[in-house]
């Protein structure tokens, strides 16, 4: 934890940053990362906690995400409002809970990031949570799918048939068995099962289907040694544009 940032009870936030699965931020209302833990640094593109401190979100995220992101940090900052943040990342569905954080020191007002795969029922978050989507996505493998192949792939995630499917989105069943064989080449998934979990992994929707996508990348910036951090080598998504609704 930073040495000028003291919480009211400092093990509790010790306890969430080893809790395994968590990505545990502090962050400045402009997207500067003030703190991170180890799990944290794999989302962040790799290297040590040490590299990451200073960076700011746009330095490490595409534009569209980092300037997303940064709109809800000052939010959280300005309104003292806790929100749930939940998007795609890397092809997975992750949740995000940003909240304001008072410390017993001066300084610019920081917000306190947690995020993990998965989401969190709706029933059992605090009433005062407010849950935002966000209108970009990094869908990782899933980029190779066209806006309709997504929205048959979240369809399927959620159990429906070719029929119920074809219903749904107003094509008959054997365009929708297309549509399927299609997409079990480009995922190299022939059965029904596999790309189901796929699906739900990615917590698929219908409307994430026309989420602006967005291209992982990392820029390079030098540590506090003087040397470079560390790189990740980004595989670019398939440029396919989907308009956001």
């Amino acid at each position: 934890m930073p040495q000028d940032f003291r919480f009211s009870d400092d093990k509790i936030f010790e306890q969430l940053a080893t809790t395994a699965g968590l990505s545990v931020c502090l962050m400045e209302a402009d997207g500067t990362i003030v703190y991170v833990n180890e799990t944290a640094t794999k989302v962040y593109g790799g290297g040590t906690v040490e590299e990451h401190i200073g960076r700011r979100l746009d330095e490490v995220y595409p534009p569209e995400w980092a300037r997303e992101k940064i709109a809800l940090l000052r939010r959280v900052a300005e309104s003292g409002e806790r929100l749930v943040i939940r998007f795609i990342w890397n092809g997975k569905r992750v949740e995000a809970q940003y909240q304001r954080v008072d410390a017993d020191t001066e300084g610019p007002t920081r917000i306190l990031v947690i995020a993990r795969e998965g989401i969190t029922d709706d029933e059992l978050l605090p009433e005062d949570f407010k849950i935002v989507t966000t209108g970009t996505a990094h869908f990782g493998p899933l980029a190779v799918l066209s806006p309709r192949e997504l929205e048959v792939l979240a369809l399927i995630g959620q159990g429906k048939s070719a029929k119920q499917i074809g219903e749904i989105l107003t094509l008959s069943p054997r365009t929708v068995e297309r549509h399927r064989d299609s997409i079990g080449k480009k995922l190299q998934k022939r059965d029904r099962v596999s790309l189901a979990l796929i699906a739900q992994a990615a917590g698929l929707e219908l409307r994430d289907a026309h989420l602006t996508p967005v291209d992982p990348m990392l820029i390079q910036r030098p540590s506090r040694t003087g040397l470079p951090s560390s790189e990740i080598e980004a595989k670019p998504d398939a440029g396919r544009k989907s308009p956001r609704v």
